[in-house]
């Protein structure tokens, strides 16, 4: 994946383009391997070339897991712990399948962020806008149903990755919308009765995207 189609990148210059990837060193990621864990010191930043990334963190005992995203081609990790008094990872990541990340370290970055004022201003709107995707996830937590939240979730895919998207698995879905994996499975259930959704395996296909938005309503 070329750095200019990751979000936070995008409005670069060429040569600022330049100077980040000759920074930046693949680190291909098996399946079930893990990229960070929650504590360790921020060494990088991160950016999913392929595959998905599981972001999560586990609860006291360290037995069970809740999915905080599953970040996607394009999409970028650790941004936000970077600029932590104490830069620690505050959550955990590894591979949802065979994947691929470009690790651009720290102090790399911070010296390009110095030394080049576009990067830094491409910076702080991607944050901008990152505050305002979780106050509208916080939102729909709290004030919409569980079909309405599952309905924006399989549309916003669609929108990203076009038909035959993949599906997190309803545990992690559950995690990521609020829910319990029960409560996914009875609505994704629900949702393919009445065809509104393709299903094949974990892919999803969405045949009337207007009609799976009128269901949200």
């Amino acid at each position: 994946m070329d750095l200019a189609q990751v979000p936070l990148f995008r409005e670069l210059d060429p040569k600022d383009l330049e100077a980040l990837a000759r920074e930046a060193r693949p680190r291909p990621l098996r399946k079930g391997e893990v990229l960070f864990l929650e504590g360790e010191p921020v060494r990088a930043l991160f950016v999913v070339q392929k595959g998905l990334i599981k972001v999560y963190k586990l609860d006291p005992e360290g037995r069970k897991q809740v999915v905080l995203h599953v970040e996607r081609p394009g999409r970028v990790l650790a941004e936000v712990a970077l600029f932590l008094e104490r830069p620690t990872y505050p959550a955990s990541a590894e591979a949802l399948e065979e994947s691929q990340v470009l690790a651009i370290p720290k102090e790399a970055f911070f010296r390009l962020v110095e030394e080049r004022p576009p990067l830094a201003r491409a910076l702080i709107r991607y944050l901008a806008r990152r505050q305002g995707q979780l106050l509208h996830l916080l939102d729909r937590l709290v004030f919409h149903e569980v079909r309405e939240r599952l309905c924006e979730f399989l549309l916003e895919r669609l929108r990203e990755e076009g038909q035959g998207f993949r599906l997190p698995t309803n545990p992690e879905l559950a995690a990521l919308l609020g829910t319990v994996p029960e409560a996914v499975s009875r609505n994704l259930g629900e949702l393919y009765r009445r065809g509104l959704i393709r299903l094949s395996g974990r892919r999803v296909e969405i045949p009337n995207p207007t009609a799976l938005e009128e269901g949200i309503l």
